[in-house]
Protein backbone atom coordinates (compact mmCIF):
# COMPACT_ATOMS: atom_id res chain seq x y z
CA UNK A 1 0.00 0.00 0.00
CA UNK A 2 2.69 2.54 0.95
CA UNK A 3 4.72 1.72 -2.16
CA UNK A 4 1.70 2.36 -4.36
CA UNK A 5 1.13 5.63 -2.55
CA UNK A 6 4.76 6.68 -3.11
CA UNK A 7 4.49 5.80 -6.80
CA UNK A 8 1.35 7.93 -7.07
CA UNK A 9 3.00 10.87 -5.26
CA UNK A 10 5.97 10.71 -7.64
CA UNK A 11 3.72 10.39 -10.71
CA UNK A 12 5.72 7.23 -11.38
CA UNK A 13 5.47 5.30 -14.60
CA UNK A 14 6.10 1.60 -14.86
CA UNK A 15 5.75 0.78 -11.15
CA UNK A 16 6.60 -2.83 -10.36
CA UNK A 17 6.40 -4.60 -6.99
CA UNK A 18 9.41 -6.91 -6.60
CA UNK A 19 8.84 -8.36 -3.13
CA UNK A 20 6.97 -7.77 0.09
CA UNK A 21 7.04 -9.33 3.52
CA UNK A 22 4.39 -10.56 5.86
CA UNK A 23 3.79 -8.57 9.04
CA UNK A 24 6.46 -9.43 11.63
CA UNK A 25 6.20 -8.64 15.35
CA UNK A 26 9.01 -6.50 16.76
CA UNK A 27 9.22 -7.32 20.50
CA UNK A 28 11.94 -4.70 21.15
CA UNK A 29 9.44 -2.01 20.06
CA UNK A 30 6.84 -2.37 22.76
CA UNK A 31 4.61 0.29 24.24
CA UNK A 32 2.14 -0.59 27.02
CA UNK A 33 2.85 -4.29 26.38
CA UNK A 34 1.79 -4.01 22.75
CA UNK A 35 4.35 -5.12 20.17
CA UNK A 36 4.96 -3.08 17.05
CA UNK A 37 4.88 -4.87 13.71
CA UNK A 38 6.93 -4.22 10.60
CA UNK A 39 6.25 -4.92 6.96
CA UNK A 40 8.65 -4.34 4.10
CA UNK A 41 8.41 -4.02 0.36
CA UNK A 42 10.73 -3.44 -2.57
CA UNK A 43 9.64 -2.02 -5.88
CA UNK A 44 10.93 -0.27 -8.97
CA UNK A 45 9.51 2.84 -10.57
CA UNK A 46 10.34 5.35 -13.25
CA UNK A 47 10.31 8.84 -11.75
CA UNK A 48 11.37 12.35 -12.68
CA UNK A 49 12.01 15.51 -10.74
CA UNK A 50 9.16 17.86 -11.59
CA UNK A 51 11.45 20.83 -12.13
CA UNK A 52 13.32 18.95 -14.87
CA UNK A 53 10.25 17.81 -16.77
CA UNK A 54 8.53 14.45 -17.20
CA UNK A 55 10.68 13.42 -20.15
CA UNK A 56 13.82 13.34 -17.95
CA UNK A 57 13.12 10.26 -15.85
CA UNK A 58 15.20 7.75 -13.92
CA UNK A 59 14.62 4.14 -12.94
CA UNK A 60 14.92 3.67 -9.17
CA UNK A 61 14.49 0.78 -6.77
CA UNK A 62 12.48 1.78 -3.71
CA UNK A 63 12.82 0.08 -0.33
CA UNK A 64 10.01 0.67 2.17
CA UNK A 65 9.69 -0.43 5.78
CA UNK A 66 6.53 0.37 7.71
CA UNK A 67 6.71 0.16 11.49
CA UNK A 68 3.14 -0.05 12.80
CA UNK A 69 3.36 1.23 16.37
CA UNK A 70 0.08 -0.30 17.51
CA UNK A 71 0.44 0.93 21.08
CA UNK A 72 0.22 4.54 19.91
CA UNK A 73 -1.88 4.03 16.75
CA UNK A 74 0.68 5.40 14.31
CA UNK A 75 3.05 4.32 11.57
CA UNK A 76 6.68 5.20 10.94
CA UNK A 77 7.64 4.84 7.30
CA UNK A 78 11.29 4.36 6.31
CA UNK A 79 12.07 4.75 2.61
CA UNK A 80 15.27 4.50 0.60
CA UNK A 81 15.80 5.04 -3.10
CA UNK A 82 18.53 3.33 -5.12
CA UNK A 83 19.19 4.57 -8.67
CA UNK A 84 19.21 1.81 -11.29
CA UNK A 85 19.29 3.87 -14.50
CA UNK A 86 20.11 7.58 -14.62
CA UNK A 87 18.86 9.58 -17.60
CA UNK A 88 21.71 11.28 -19.53
CA UNK A 89 19.60 14.48 -19.85
CA UNK A 90 19.38 14.92 -16.08
CA UNK A 91 20.70 18.26 -14.76
CA UNK A 92 23.06 16.65 -12.25
CA UNK A 93 24.42 14.10 -14.74
CA UNK A 94 27.86 15.78 -14.71
CA UNK A 95 28.15 15.10 -10.98
CA UNK A 96 26.74 11.56 -10.89
CA UNK A 97 27.10 10.29 -14.44
CA UNK A 98 24.45 8.68 -16.60
CA UNK A 99 23.37 5.19 -17.72
CA UNK A 100 23.34 2.15 -15.45
CA UNK A 101 24.27 2.89 -11.85
CA UNK A 102 27.36 1.16 -10.48
CA UNK A 103 26.37 -1.51 -7.94
CA UNK A 104 27.25 -0.58 -4.36
CA UNK A 105 29.42 -3.69 -3.98
CA UNK A 106 31.62 -2.45 -6.83
CA UNK A 107 31.85 1.12 -5.56
CA UNK A 108 32.86 0.34 -1.98
CA UNK A 109 29.62 1.34 -0.25
CA UNK A 110 27.00 -0.67 1.60
CA UNK A 111 24.22 -1.93 -0.71
CA UNK A 112 20.86 -0.24 -0.08
CA UNK A 113 19.22 -3.55 0.83
CA UNK A 114 21.78 -3.89 3.63
CA UNK A 115 21.20 -0.29 4.74
CA UNK A 116 17.49 -1.05 5.08
CA UNK A 117 18.16 -4.33 6.94
CA UNK A 118 20.42 -2.49 9.37
CA UNK A 119 17.85 0.26 9.92
CA UNK A 120 15.21 -2.38 10.63
CA UNK A 121 17.39 -4.15 13.17
CA UNK A 122 18.41 -0.96 15.00
CA UNK A 123 15.27 1.19 14.81
CA UNK A 124 14.01 2.26 18.22
CA UNK A 125 11.81 4.90 19.78
CA UNK A 126 13.73 6.94 22.34
CA UNK A 127 10.79 9.08 23.43
CA UNK A 128 7.28 7.62 23.16
CA UNK A 129 5.79 10.96 24.25
CA UNK A 130 6.40 12.08 20.67
CA UNK A 131 3.32 10.02 19.79
CA UNK A 132 1.15 10.28 22.90
CA UNK A 133 0.97 11.25 26.55
CA UNK A 134 3.14 8.91 28.56
CA UNK A 135 1.94 8.27 32.12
Amino acid sequence: WFLNDLAREHDAEGFKLIEQSEAIEVPRLTFRNIFAIVTTAVGEMVISKRRQGKEIHNLVRVYVANFRLKGVDTDVLVTAYEPILINPLRVSVEAVGSSLAVPASQSGVMPMCEVIKQSLSTFKVNDWSLFCSVP
